[in-house]
């Protein structure tokens, strides 16, 4: 018997050491797969909330979102499409201009070392993406044929969810396959919550840059709100990341403006923070910081931008995960109740 049990306890280290192998081996596309699953579950909640108004089915309901995004995204990018490109170049040549200028004034002091040292990865990162937004037609054909089938699965999880969500339920022993059912359910709503409260973030964070920015009459105003805006989606470093050109831009017109820039952001992250926050997080979900920072530092360093931007889901998804399976299902607790849950009952 101590032969069988041996041999049993072998198999299940090598299946599960394969298993991790392959995950490894496979972790980008895990990555795409995971925002297809991000993006389905977005566009099928848009469409059951379109469907609960218009008592449409939910397949019209689902064709009308679709047509309304990829309407709203196309009459955006013809008429804020030219301006967005004239500031983002615009935007690069005046931080590449004045990071120049610190090296050239300032350039032996310790500070100014520090800083060149620090905006220097910044722009070996940044450059290619950030010097105009043409370049992402220059994108290779692989980049091109991993975009369209992301767009694609996302499109094809969105028609159909219970299809793949049963697939995986199969895949689960048959007498956890209804709880395994809930706790993905649980999971998924979770998702979907946290990228509503990240969306009104992104919303609330743009409009008072926006405001902010035309008050002061900065420079390259409204593209700036835009960066700022779209980086919100990623917590905490998308905040800092969005400052740095702002800055420079600002001492660009003088100190006191690159002083009123800072004022800007700190307004728009306390209103973000302790009056719009504490109303979204009543219906969405919110991570414990130190969470947040770690999971997109963990995934950021293996897996690059990709990683630091699906950090924040991923660790919303896998919390919920862990709280039902593990600290319900095995330790026998009572956790409490799923973010997910609260909103359906509600």
């Amino acid at each position: 018997m101590r032969g069988v049990s041996t041999a049993r306890t072998l198999r299940v280290i090598a299946v599960a050491a394969a298993v991790l192998l392959l995950l490894w081996a496979l972790a980008d596309v895990l990555l795409l797969v995971f925002l297809a699953v991000l993006i389905g579950a977005i566009l099928r909640a848009l469409a059951r909330s379109t469907a609960r108004f218009t008592r449409l089915p939910q397949s019209a309901a689902l064709a009308c979102v679709i047509v309304v995004l990829v309407g709203g995204v196309g009459v955006l990018v013809y008429y804020l499409g030219p301006l967005l490109v004239a500031q983002g170049e615009t935007l690069w040549k005046t931080v590449l201009h004045q990071i120049d200028a610190i090296r050239r004034n300032d350039g032996h002091s310790d500070w100014a070392e520090w800083l060149m040292q620090r905006l220097s990865a910044w722009t070996a990162v940044g450059g290619p993406l950030a010097t105009s937004a043409r370049s992402f037609i220059t994108l290779t054909t692989s980049g091109l044929v991993e975009v369209m089938v992301m767009c694609v699965a996302a499109l094809y999880f969105a028609i159909d969810p219970e299809l793949y969500l049963g697939g995986v339920v199969l895949l689960l022993p048959r007498s956890y396959r209804a709880r395994g059912r809930e706790i993905l359910l649980d999971a998924g709503r979770a998702l979907v919550l946290w990228s509503a409260g990240q969306f009104i973030d992104m919303l609330v964070v743009g409009t008072i840059v926006a405001i902010g920015f035309s008050v002061l009459h900065l420079p390259l105003a409204f593209g700036l709100a835009v960066l700022a805006g779209l980086l919100t989606f990623v917590p905490f470093l998308g905040a800092l990341v969005a400052a740095v050109p702002a800055l420079l831009v600002g001492f660009a017109t003088g100190w006191h403006t690159a002083i009123w820039v800072i004022v800007v952001f700190l307004c728009c992250h306390v209103v973000e923070a302790y009056i719009v926050g504490p109303f979204v997080q009543r219906r969405t979900v919110r991570l414990p910081p130190a969470l947040t920072i770690l999971s997109m530092t963990c995934l950021g360093s293996i897996f690059g931008l990709l990683g630091v931007i699906l950090g924040a889901p991923l660790a919303a998804v896998l919390l919920v995960v862990i709280r039902e399976a593990y600290v319900h299902d095995v330790l026998g607790r009572a956790p409490c109740q799923t973010p997910g849950r609260v909103a359906a009952q509600e």
